[in-house]
């Protein structure tokens, strides 16, 4: 027994068929284009190698920043070690110590330099360049740092250097002082005969005991010369203080070599007035000395 509306029950059959399969057909062709397509699987290539660059910049970078901090605690500690240290082979010794970890940061930067040059993640580039140029001004600063330092230095062995010729200074003139009081004192002369009492005669200085009152007068002459050379090696170079400090101290030094008690000075005095010859523009030869 057939139904009476079996065309129209045929009919919808297949319309429910026709859409079932439109219906599956859309999301099966929506993932065949999408896992088919190589862009999606380019893309996720792409992305872990720049992931991956990433992280070795990183690494990279972190590596070259922990070497510097540690140079940094290193010659922080060797400067406090310096301000209270007094052996000079200690200080040597330090000082050399800083001079390799300065070297050894210069080598970082320059490394550091390189890196960021073939770095491709922008925001390292700009971190990198930040760190270089702080590090650019942190070795310019310790530059005038030392060259301070040395200074102190240079004026504290010149102050130590003043006082002891200073003292020597004093010494000699006391020693010229006596001998000229030794030199000067009368000598008794024999009584004579009859009755007649004995005066006192002053008796010349003798030959040697002049040379020595000649050469100490030379000594203490240079060392008041060299005391002026000196407090004008302190002034800043082409200075009118230290021009005219030169001036009076190479005129002190002509009056020595006018007559010199011995070669050996006139030598050390030669020797000393070179430098200031070349400083004031003076030629070699003056008052037919040199």
């Amino acid at each position: 027994m057939k139904p009476l509306n079996q065309p129209e029950r045929r009919t919808r059959l297949w319309q429910f068929t026709l859409l079932y399969l439109l219906a599956l057909l859309i999301p099966v062709g929506a993932s065949y284009y999408l896992f088919s397509n190589r862009s999606i699987a380019d893309e996720n290539a792409r992305l872990k190698k720049e992931l991956d660059r990433t992280h070795e910049e990183q690494a990279r970078l972190i590596t070259r920043f922990d070497t510097l901090t540690q140079h940094l605690q290193r010659i922080d500690v060797i400067d406090q070690r310096l301000r209270v240290e007094n052996n000079d082979l200690v200080l040597g010794k330090l000082a050399t110590s800083n001079q390799d970890y300065l070297n050894s940061i210069a080598v970082n930067l320059s490394q550091l330099r390189n890196d960021s040059a073939q770095m491709q993640i922008p925001a390292h580039r700009l971190m990198a360049r930040s760190v270089l140029r702080d590090f650019d001004l942190f070795r310019s600063n310790r530059g005038t740092i030392d060259v301070l330092r040395q200074q102190l230095a240079k004026n504290g062995d010149d102050t130590r250097s003043v006082e002891r010729m200073a003292a020597e200074l004093a010494q000699a003139k006391q020693q010229i002082i006596m001998l000229q009081a030794s030199l000067n004192r009368p000598m008794p002369m024999p009584s004579g005969g009859g009755g007649g009492g004995g005066g006192q005669a002053q008796t010349p200085p003798s030959s040697g005991g002049r040379a020595q009152i000649a050469l100490l007068t030379d000594q203490v002459a240079f060392a008041e010369a060299d005391c002026l050379r000196q407090r004008a090696l302190d002034h800043k170079a082409r200075s009118k203080e230290r021009k005219q400090l030169l001036e009076q101290s190479r005129t002190a030094f002509i009056q020595i070599l006018q007559d010199p008690a011995t070669d050996d000075l006139k030598a050390s005095i030669e020797k000393t007035l070179e430098p200031i010859n070349l400083e004031l523009g003076h030629p070699a030869r003056f008052f037919g000395l040199f």
